[in-house]
């Protein structure tokens, strides 16, 4: 009889240590990482290339997914409440006693157990705690492509601020010429007495300013180059050669703000992340106020037990039953609970609203800088022109002596400041055309 007892104990001890699979109910497939292509940064890369490499490397969306799989978890733990409890539990022991006169007694006890309870009825929150977690849930996937979708932005941003300044560099570098070339020529005349100390002084102090300007470009590339690199998990001492877009903008056509404002609201992620938190935060009240109603639950148990001393029969117990449980007095937390819950609700409505004032904000902004940049970007070319062939002329004149320098250094000054303009106006207009893409919630890979 003893060895059929160790022989059922061992049995419940097993049955409650095994473990079902890892994700049972499939909540962990509801969302997939972004696809990406490993790319290599050698060589000259562009945007797309650089996007694909933040794709894969980006710990920030890294993390972002990592959240939705938290959340799939906790929505696990909501459908398993609609299954059964079942625990086990083993006891061994031994007691002795000792009597006055020399008598003593002592046992040695084995036991086992299986308990389950299944709660059965509960009048809605079970349910409602599912669905909250559900819209949690769908709340982390938006939270997820949000992430992406800032990135994807942040990384078009950072790409056209590297060649912005590289440009820009450039562009001081060949001012930096013009203006030694000038000063040389202004030595030169000097040196024959055809114009005054002052004209060769002039020219040297515009010629040291371009060296100075320059010398401050080339560091801030360095910088720019240092921000991408972050954004792709990379030193920030990493180089890589950026692919230079063609220079042939041609203005996009846009619909009217109302459209674009409605395309953005069923669009934008963060918008939607914040509707299925309105819609947790209503079914809320709805697990709250369930929780001061009765529930009912069938519970169920099983043991076995044997004295390992005496060798008395094996005894063994069980039992089935209903349980109904219902809230008399809570001590009044429970209409304090009710009125946070409905307060919390009636924030998310303030919080969706504001939301959607800042999204009809953005949208307008954001077409708004398009339009100066473009426009910005056509008066930039003719002022580049213009001012290219006024520094010829200016120059064609100091050397035949119809102009001073102050006349010559001023027109070098303007087509310095035209170079400029010119190439950030370009990348401002490109990335004004990316931010019109993320304010819509259309932000994507792009060449």
């Amino acid at each position: 009889m003893r060895k059929k007892s160790m022989v059922v104990m061992a049995g419940l001890l097993a049955f409650s240590s095994s473990t079902l699979a890892l994700d049972a109910l499939n909540v962990y497939d509801g969302k997939s990482e972004v696809p990406c292509q490993q790319t290599s940064l050698e060589g000259t890369v562009d945007l797309l290339s650089v996007m694909e490499y933040a794709i894969c490397n980006n710990p920030s969306l890294k993390s972002s997914y990592l959240a939705t799989q938290t959340a799939s978890a906790e929505y696990g733990q909501a459908l398993s409440s609609y299954f059964p409890t079942v625990n086990g539990s083993a006891d061994l022991s031994h007691s002795e006693n000792k009597i006055d006169g020399g008598g003593s007694s002592n046992a040695s006890d084995a036991s086992a157990g299986l308990s389950l309870n299944w709660l059965l009825l509960d009048l809605g929150g079970r349910s409602s705690t599912k669905d909250q977690f559900k819209a949690y849930l769908q709340s982390s996937y938006y939270g997820y492509d949000n992430t992406l979708q800032n990135l994807l932005f942040s990384v078009a941003q950072a790409y056209y601020a590297v060649l912005s300044a590289e440009e820009k560099y450039e562009g001081l570098t060949e001012s930096e010429k013009s203006y030694k070339k000038s000063f040389e020529e202004a030595k030169s005349r000097f040196d024959l007495g055809l114009v005054p100390l002052s004209d060769k002084l002039q020219a040297q102090t515009a010629y040291e300013q371009a060296r100075l300007q320059s010398n401050v470009a080339r560091k801030n590339i360095a910088l720019k180059r240092g921000d991408l690199a972050v954004l792709l998990n990379l030193p920030p001492q990493t180089h890589f050669d950026l692919a230079r877009p063609k220079k042939d903008l041609k203005k996009e056509k846009r619909e009217s703000i109302e459209t674009l404002v409605e395309t953005a609201l069923k669009n934008r992620p963060d918008y939607l992340a914040l509707e299925q938190r309105r819609e947790a935060s209503l079914l809320e009240i709805k697990k709250v106020k369930s929780a001061g109603l009765p529930t009912l639950s069938a519970t169920a148990s099983a043991g076995v037990g044997d004295n390992l001393k005496t060798g008395d029969d094996t005894h063994y117990n069980s039992s089935v039953g209903l349980k109904l449980s219902v809230p008399i007095f809570t001590g009044f937390s429970q209409s304090y609970k009710e009125g946070q819950a409905e307060f919390s609700y009636q924030k998310t409505l303030k919080d969706l609203e504001q939301s959607k004032n800042d999204i009809q904000n953005e949208v307008w902004s954001a077409v708004q800088d398009y339009e100066t940049y473009f426009e910005s970007y056509k008066i930039s070319k003719t002022l580049l022109e213009s001012a290219k062939e006024s520094e010829r002329v200016a120059f064609a004149s100091y050397k035949v002596g119809k102009v001073n320098i102050l006349t010559l250094l001023d027109a070098q000054a303007q087509l310095a400041t035209a170079r400029i303009e010119n190439s950030t106006a370009f990348y401002n207009v490109l990335t004004a055309q990316n931010n019109i893409l993320r304010v819509l919630g259309k932000m994507e890979k792009q060449q």
